[in-house]
């Protein structure tokens, strides 16, 4: 075959330079799917913790028409304890129940925090029988339910963010 009096060269195909832009622009597209899917999986995991908090100040305000008073709290954990028999920890991950292992179940599974569950998972604090402060780490600097965007009606624990109190 006589390439001379073809169309194409015998040097046909892509130039260095070609590839090069493709592969730039293949990395640019990849790095911005990346990153948008890092944010929508935080602001998943932000929701998450919204929602859980929610669901656990319904089971403290079940407590709280069962006995009359919130449960303490010691290291961040809801306690069983103040006059009733039997007290113990329920731990973020296990049942609600107080008095533990034989009394009313208020949750069936404390909620965990979907990130930081040995470091700064949720937290409870009773400050008294008729208080108490809920507190998480909201991940998404920008969320319009912390501060500076929002003012919470309570102060969170230390190494946290986002709080709520009883109602």
């Amino acid at each position: 075959m006589n390439f001379k009096n073809t169309k194409y060269s015998k040097f046909s195909g892509f130039t260095l330079i070609e590839l090069l832009v493709v592969i730039s622009i293949i990395a640019i597209l990849v790095a911005a799917a990346t990153a948008s899917w890092r944010n929508a999986q935080m602001k998943g995991r932000d929701g998450k913790r919204k929602t859980d908090l929610k669901a656990a100040q319904q089971a403290l305000e079940s407590y709280l028409s069962t006995y009359g008073r919130y449960p303490t709290s010691s290291g961040g954990v809801i306690t069983c304890s103040g006059g009733l028999a039997g007290s113990g920890n329920n731990n973020w991950g296990a049942v609600f129940q107080c008095p533990p292992s034989t009394g009313a179940t208020f949750m069936q599974q404390l909620p965990q925090d979907p990130a930081y569950q040995s470091t700064a998972g949720y937290y409870y604090n009773s400050t008294s029988t008729t208080t108490y402060v809920l507190s998480a780490l909201i991940e998404n600097a920008n969320d319009a339910d912390i501060p500076p965007k929002a003012t919470l009606p309570c102060t969170p624990e230390t190494g946290r963010n986002y709080c709520v109190i009883n109602p």
